[in-house]
């Protein structure tokens, strides 16, 4: 009896640890798959955001960047392919990544250095930018990343508009660090797309079915939109006191219907300011906290300065382009669509500016027909609150549990930021960092006699690779890469000892 009982426990046991080893193997092929999941994901990231980096130069820097030009580098993104940064480093690779390890866990010095970079007139200071975005926090997938860039442009607003004689002008120009971070940022940033979505598409569909006219308010332009025989046949004689009359009525009715669109803009506004992202909501504040602190700046122009970046910097350009931030996809907007929708965004911002002394003179009749805090209100809720000194954290966090340990970027790039910190550094603007930037760059190697011709950087990198093959355990990979006009390549290397963990 004895002995059945001992054969059967036996029996359980080892049923027992054939499912044990079963459930580790099992963990051991899912935590395998959610390295490739998240080493996909931060390619693809990578690959994207260079794509849009790449239409946003050919729309808005066409003169620099012809059609040809940027549907070559298109073409050469999508080929991309990744390899170990030691391969292009070789043992150096460790020192370079505790570089971008320290530089990546320290917002102060990336921010200081920047403003820095700004005032010595740095050419490559915009690429930097990018590459900050892009490689070192890469594209803030995780909530880590997003913690640190938010700290980053809190800094910045510090640095570099408070210390501004023009904050406004400075913002408004869009090429300062803040700006450029913070449209990467916003455009990028999911939450940020669910409120634009549940936002503005419900009312851009209803503006594109109904878009037979352009809505001008102006009676000099709507006449100049018609041909001589056109103004007659629409007004009567020009100078007459009917041609007037009637050119009046119509820019009567074009306001009324301009009114009822932008209401209906203003009413999903209301509807969905519950789902407005907490962390853009907590960089406006702490824009309207710091600079409500300097003497120099009354409360109205910081107010206008919050306003440019809530409508002017994040809603307004996906008014105007809302194909491009994925709100609609499947309507085409014609050039009349397209003014009107410019019409509702300059509305909206003059709306927000009501009850300041700033304005335009032509809109005050239309203006005079909307309740007069409607999108003020909005900002108040956005602005007001406790500003907290901490970022907030997001309270859906799908990737919970993973920790980045990959840095994708160009040969070209790595070297790039390492010369622009170091231009940083012998310059006379870095003062309370300058110590730790020293440091920083202290234990990297420097460059080797010779090597200058093959390391030669134009403002844009774009990359055609070998595979890696690394193992699973060597997954913290940094692709660098350096471009050429035939052939490019990317590298990665080892970031960090940190490994990917759930």
């Amino acid at each position: 009896m004895v002995k059945l009982d001992i054969h059967t426990l036996a029996h359980h046991l080892k049923q027992e640890r054939l499912y044990v080893n079963s459930e580790k193997q099992l963990i051991q092929r899912l935590n395998a798959d959610v390295l490739k999941t998240a080493e996909k994901l931060y390619r693809t990231a990578w690959i994207a955001k260079q794509q849009r980096i790449n239409l946003d130069r050919l729309i808005i820097t066409s003169a620099e960047a012809s059609p040809a030009e940027c549907c070559q580098h298109a073409k050469i993104l999508e080929d991309t392919q990744f390899v170990d940064g030691y391969k292009q480093l070789g043992f150096q690779e460790t020192y370079y990544g505790e570089f971008l390890n320290r530089l990546r866990e320290n917002p102060r010095l990336i921010a200081s250095s920047l403003v820095a970079g700004e005032k010595l007139n740095q050419d490559n200071t915009q690429s930097v930018i990018h590459t900050v975005f892009t490689s070192l926090y890469g594209n803030c997938i995780m909530q880590e990343d997003e913690s640190y860039l938010l700290q980053v442009l809190r800094y910045l607003i510090e640095f570099e508009l408070k210390e501004s004689d023009n904050p406004r002008r400075l913002l408004r120009r869009g090429t300062c660090a803040f700006s450029i971070l913070f449209k990467l940022f916003s455009e990028g940033l999911f939450s940020a797309k669910l409120f634009l979505t549940a936002t503005l598409h419900e009312p851009i569909m209803q503006l594109l079915v109904e878009d037979e006219d352009h809505l001008e308010t102006d009676p000099n332009k709507l006449i100049e939109r018609f041909s001589p025989s056109q103004q007659e046949k629409l007004f009567g004689e020009r100078g007459s006191e009917r041609f007037r009359q009637k050119v009046q009525e119509m820019v009567d009715l074009n306001e009324s219907k301009l009114v009822a669109l932008v209401n209906k803009f203003i009413g999903y506004l209301k509807q969905n300011t519950y789902c407005f992202p907490h962390s853009l909501r907590w960089i406006v504040s702490q824009m309207y906290k710091t600079l409500s602190c300097v003497d120099r700046l009354d409360v109205g122009e910081v107010r206008a300065m919050c306003t440019d970046l809530l409508l002017a910097c994040f809603i307004c350009p996906a008014i105007v382009n809302p194909e491009q931030y994925g709100i609609i996809s499947d309507a085409p907007i014609n050039e009349v669509a397209r003014f009107n929708l410019m019409q509702v965004g300059r509305l909206l911002q003059q709306l927000a500016m009501t009850g300041s002394e700033e304005g335009d003179p032509r809109g005050k009749s239309s203006l005079g027909k909307f309740d007069k805090s409607c999108v003020a209100a909005f900002l108040d809720v956005v602005i007001g609150g406790r500003a907290v000194e901490t970022p907030p954290m997001s309270s859906v966090n799908l990737l919970e549990g993973l920790s980045r340990t990959v840095v994708y970027m160009t040969y070209s790039q790595l070297i790039t930021l390492v010369g622009f910190m170091k231009n940083v550094m012998l310059g006379d603007q870095l003062r309370e960092d300058r110590m730790a930037l020293e440091n920083l760059l202290a234990n990297l190697p420097q460059p080797k006699p010779g090597k200058s011709n093959s390391l030669e950087m134009t403002s844009y990198n774009t990359p055609q690779l070998s595979p890696a093959t690394t193992p699973a355990n060597k997954k913290n990979r940094l692709p660098l890469g350096e471009y050429r006009v035939v052939r490019n390549f990317i590298t990665s290397f080892v970031c960090t000892s940190r490994q990917f963990h759930k």
